[in-house]
């Protein structure tokens, strides 16, 4: 009975290294594709991703930033298009409140 239970526990083990094995790959692909993709992943530790989410957060912020200006001072130079817009987007959201409503 007891190298019965020895047999599963080692299967066991095996398993989850096995799993643990696929689960790095899996990181080291992901953190690969992001890394092409200007974000970078630390594994030094919390503090080291801190820094990087702070990092990257300010990018996102200041991109944000720049492009909320150039969509108000294109809403500036053309108004009745930026009017036009608008009332699009509000219709579309209208209709889609509505359907899912009575779904």
């Amino acid at each position: 009975m007891a190298t019965n239970t020895t047999k599963v526990q080692a299967m066991a083990e095996k398993d989850l290294e096995n799993q643990v094995a696929a689960l790095r790959k899996q990181l080291a692909t992901i953190s690969k594709s992001l890394s092409e993709h200007g974000y970078e992943l630390y594994e030094n530790g919390g503090s080291s991703a801190y820094e990087a989410v702070k990092k990257n957060s300010r990018k996102a912020a200041r991109f944000v930033g720049e492009e909320a200006h150039m969509v108000s001072e294109k809403a500036r130079e053309n108004p009745m298009t930026a009017v036009a817009i608008v009332s699009a987007v509000a219709g579309i959201g209208l209709l889609a409140g509505l359907s899912a409503y009575r779904r």
